[in-house]
């Protein structure tokens, strides 16, 4: 390929190699649109225009480097390469004095506009970027959720004023496909699970009990009578649905053989059902606090069936969490084992 002209009357485009003549004023714009479709750095103005508006800002090749931070040799072989792209001399040079020439003074009219929306899209980006880095993305599977949440949450933001969060209740499959593929930052489930890319942290704790309206039910029932109540069988909770399995089991029952005439998902529904006359179910103590505290509902004691709840934190093991997700593990296992 020839060489590129650098009169601004013709020249050789250096990208195929086609002669173009034009004048002065094509050759400006085409120069600029280079510019423009430049290969980007990490960066949102390519380095070595960066370099070009200082020097040329500055006056001198001295000068400018001193502001940058670069030797005058990286400063002169970033200018020198800048001017080789373009196909032009944007400094006319008269011994260790520079002076921008036409073209170059073209280039810098135009690229100012371009530097000063440059500095406010990276601070904008900056402010915007730290806003979503502050942002915790959570699921659970477990009703406890509800209750060890907010008092979680609250006291975390008093510690990060700025942190937000976002929350979906969801399956143990949708939660660890989220954890894996970075849509979730942290997890809670009723039960603890296994997966070779999560880590699993016990949390918070709490005790299953059986609830009923205080006119309906009794203070103590034997595992056998307990067969008999109608139930309300609480289908929202993986967690909680095995935990039940497992201790009904010792005394020999089995879902099937107790008198489970509904099932339901909501939890607000379910307490509205129970404290009608409806049936009786078992429930998380968090979930039912306050019907207890003021004798809404009442806690039967079943003979034989004793039940405790963990919920566990599940994370990705294989990427190192940002800081504020770290800081809200961290947070969040202590006021758990502050609820045993």
């Amino acid at each position: 390929m020839e060489k590129t002209r650098k009169n601004g009357e013709a020249f050789r485009d250096p990208g195929n190699g086609i002669p173009i003549k034009q004048d002065l004023n094509k050759f400006r714009h085409d120069m600029v649109g280079r510019f423009l479709f430049m290969e980007r750095k990490p960066m949102i103005l390519d380095k070595k225009i960066q370099i070009f508006l200082t020097v040329a800002k500055a006056g001198s090749f001295s000068q400018g480097s001193r502001q940058l931070g670069l030797s005058p040799s990286v400063v002169s072989f970033h200018i020198d390469a800048l001017e080789k792209y373009l196909g032009v001399s944007l400094f006319d040079r008269h011994g260790r004095s520079i002076s921008l020439s036409k073209e170059g003074k073209f280039l810098l009219d135009k690229t100012l506009p371009l530097a000063q929306e440059a500095e406010l899209l990276e601070e904008t980006f900056s402010k915007h970027s730290r806003k979503i880095s502050l942002c915790i993305h959570l699921a659970g599977d477990a009703l406890t959720c509800a209750y060890i949440l907010p008092n979680t949450l609250s006291g975390f933001r008093t510690l990060e004023p700025d942190v937000s969060f976002t929350y979906d209740h969801l399956n143990q499959e949708t939660m660890i496909s989220g954890i894996v593929n970075g849509e979730l930052d942290i997890a809670l489930v009723g039960y603890h699970t296994s997966h070779k890319k999560l880590a699993v942290q016990e949390c918070f704790h709490d005790d299953i009990v059986f609830i009923g309206l205080p006119s309906l039910v009794p203070e103590k029932i034997s595992a056998q009578e307990l067969r008999m109540l109608p139930l309300l069988w609480i289908t929202s909770d993986r967690g909680l649905e095995l935990a039940l399995k497992a201790a009904l089991a010792k005394v020999g029952i089995t879902p099937n053989n107790l008198n489970i005439f509904m099932e339901v998902t909501d939890l607000p529904i379910l307490k509205m059902l129970i404290r009608e006359g409806v049936g009786s179910a078992f429930l998380p103590r968090l979930a039912v606090e306050d019907e207890l505290k003021y004798s809404l509902l009442r806690e039967v004691e079943v003979e034989g069936v004793k039940i405790q709840r963990t919920t566990y934190l599940l994370y990705n093991k294989e990427r190192e969490p940002r800081e504020i997700v770290s800081r809200f593990l961290d947070f969040a296992i202590k006021n758990g084992q502050n609820s045993k």
